[in-house]
């Protein structure tokens, strides 16, 4: 409660920056029909596809060679591709791909399976 005037104020004054809605974009027409990409979410903020164009579908068979069985989200962040799901053992994977979504960079794999029951 202490925080709520002063917050109030900043945010009627301007100082507080106001961030703009991303709203989930549909799935790119490659996407669409594929059981694959089915239950994704596709989140492209403004800047990125101003600056970078329509976000690509990323490489289903290198993320399937990844263990990725199940996608959750496909986020673009400053050009770089983010593929969010999980494994076939229910583990968290994150996966970082290049600006066209054909190479991966890295995978984070989520190893701890209790997560799904944190807050």
């Amino acid at each position: 409660m202490k925080y709520k005037l002063p917050l109030i104020l900043l945010a009627a004054t301007g100082i507080i920056a106001t961030s703009a809605t991303v709203a989930a974009r549909p799935a790119p027409a490659e996407a669409k029909g594929q059981a694959y990409w089915s239950e994704t979410r596709w989140d492209d903020d403004d800047d990125d596809r101003r600056h970078f164009g329509a976000m690509p579908v990323p490489n289903a068979d290198a993320l399937r060679q990844a263990g990725m069985v199940r996608v959750q989200e496909v986020d673009r962040d400053d050009g770089r591709i983010e593929v969010e799901g999980y494994d076939a053992r229910g583990r968290e994977l994150e996966i970082r791909m290049d600006a066209r979504g054909q190479r991966i960079l890295s995978i984070d794999r989520d190893d701890d399976l209790d997560d799904r029951w944190d807050d």
